[in-house]
């Protein structure tokens, strides 16, 4: 999994990917993440719901996302389920 991404769609895709293709949760993105502008030097913080695959039912857990924009543009991205 990489850290450093050029753009925040790069990123968010990453972290969808990764969760999408382990096969067990569905991410609820709501439409709003995609258009949201990141400034220069500050950090945002998203918390999604996860829907377990096999059941359809909300998980216990949810996706936490942690991404910075770095002064050179570049995104710094973290995340971890919980």
């Amino acid at each position: 999994m990489n850290t450093y991404f050029r753009s925040q769609a790069q990123a968010l895709e990453s972290v969808y990917a990764e969760i999408e293709d382990a096969g067990r949760y569905e991410i609820v993105f709501p439409d709003r993440i995609w258009t949201e502008h990141v400034n220069y030097g500050q950090t945002v913080h998203y918390h999604f719901e996860l829907i377990v695959k096999q059941t359809g039912n909300l998980a216990k857990k949810y996706l936490h996302i942690s991404l910075y924009r770095m002064e050179t543009g570049n995104y710094e991205l973290n995340h971890y389920t919980a």
